[in-house]
């Protein structure tokens, strides 16, 4: 299967994720933090892949948000003020995807800052290609 070359489809697949963040969040968080963790990641992937596009650049064959936003601050150095950010939601694409035995879950508190840092990313991302 090869991804789309198409930015816009990438900016659909991650809407369709933050949409269902915001409807989790929104529910409750409780028990889910985990899940909600990954979506977090999974969109904020997909963002930076589509900003990446925008920019006539392929998209790179990784999951790294570190490599992906690396390769972002080449269009737009601003972007390393989520380098923090991105730091923490790049744990999230196994620990909080498979169950791991010495690990706990994450925390509501945890959940809800990954949320943060996707809005951010999100509204800086969608200003930068709209």
């Amino acid at each position: 299967m090869v991804d789309s070359t198409d930015y816009r489809k990438w900016i659909e697949r991650a809407e369709q994720d933050y949409r269902i963040a915001n409807i989790i969040k929104e529910e409750d968080l409780h028990g889910v933090e985990d899940s909600f963790c990954y979506i977090c990641y999974q969109a904020a992937e997909k963002l930076l892949k589509a900003f990446l596009l925008y920019n006539s650049e392929s998209v790179p064959k990784t999951h790294d948000l570190i490599f992906l936003l690396e390769r972002s601050k080449v269009y737009d150095s601003s972007l390393e003020e989520f380098f923090d950010g991105i730091s923490i939601l790049n744990e999230y694409a196994v620990s909080a995807r498979y169950p791991i035995d010495f690990e706990t879950s994450r925390t509501t508190k945890e959940a809800e800052e990954a949320f943060e840092v996707l809005e951010n990313l999100r509204h800086e991302i969608l200003k930068r290609i709209k």
